[in-house]
């Protein structure tokens, strides 16, 4: 409970409560009357600072700004607010779906070209004008009409070569004396030097009776044989820095490349499959050539 006490000052009456005190209006100058006329109704005093509920009102003002400030303070931080932020993920996945938009139509337009490389066939083989074993000038156009099975080799070679050799020469029996191919001469098997340094024409028809009676052999100038064997696609070296007459021997692929009676190429055979896979696959082809509508010759007749 408060204490009071009321005292006279002059003309002035002095209520004092708990160290509080409030001046009567009714004695007051009117020069502080007026001064408190507008004030009085809010007015506290606290020891000899008066304070006014006018300044309450701005201080709740103020708490009021401090309390918004702190909501902005907390939900901003630097240049970073809840717009930028939805801006950010709208941004994003808006760049996430058209990254993966974009990636799935290159992986699309990837398969397609996949799929039609499947369909078609590598470009191998091509023109050429080279010289058989028996010195004549020969072309591609003149094997059209039969099934060609050609290897890349070297006379010189001490055994790879004339393992295929035999090999190629076990195929050709295979298939010319099956009744599926239709009985006949429908293949020709073609041996092609990529040494024309040292197999000349001599040496090539030599070479060859040790193999098949109809295999031919095939020999020329570099250049004639540089250019068949990469419209092949055969590699081919020889060690540098040769000394005049000293041996060597020549690096190269090791394949049978199969091309139909159009000279076209069909299929390719690597030193892993033996005579009679490879027979099966060619004699295959050959049917397919065939059922296809294809022509070819055997012993000059066509089929």
């Amino acid at each position: 409970m408060l204490n009071s006490v009321v005292k006279r000052v002059g003309n002035s009456y002095l209520l004092y409560r708990n160290q509080y005190y409030l001046r009567n209006i009714n004695t007051l100058s009117n020069k502080s009357q007026n001064f408190f006329n507008s004030r009085i109704l809010n007015k506290n005093v606290t020891g000899s600072k008066v304070r006014y509920n006018n300044t309450s009102s701005q201080r709740q003002q103020q708490t009021k700004n401090g309390i918004e400030e702190t909501i902005r303070d907390r939900y901003t931080v630097g240049p970073f607010n809840w717009k930028s932020f939805v801006l950010f993920i709208v941004t994003g996945a808006g760049l996430y779906f058209y990254f993966e938009n974009e990636k799935k139509k290159v992986l699309e337009k990837r398969k397609e070209e996949l799929a039609n490389k499947s369909m078609g066939r590598p470009k191998v083989g091509g023109s050429f004008e080279l010289i058989n074993q028996d010195g004549k000038l020969v072309t591609d156009k003149d094997f059209l009409g039969k099934f060609l099975l050609v290897y890349f080799g070297f006379t010189h070679c001490p055994d790879i070569c004339p393992e295929e050799l035999d090999k190629m020469s076990k195929v050709i029996d295979i298939i010319n004396n099956s009744e599926e191919s239709g009985g006949g001469k429908v293949i020709t098997p073609i041996f092609i030097t990529c040494d024309p340094e040292r197999d000349s024409v001599e040496v090539v028809r030599k070479y060859l009776k040790d193999f098949h009676k109809d295999m031919v052999g095939l020999t020329g100038s570099h250049e004639q044989v540089s250019k068949v064997a990469k419209s092949y696609r055969v590699y081919y070296s020889k060690p540098p820095k040769l000394q005049p007459g000293e041996e060597y021997l020549v690096d190269h692929s090791i394949f049978f490349y199969l091309m139909n009676p159009d000279g076209e190429f069909v299929d390719v055979y690597g030193k892993n499959l033996d005579a009679e896979q490879i027979s099966t696959s060619i004699i295959r082809h050959a049917k397919d050539f065939i059922k296809k509508g294809g022509v070819m010759t055997t012993d000059g007749k066509k089929s």
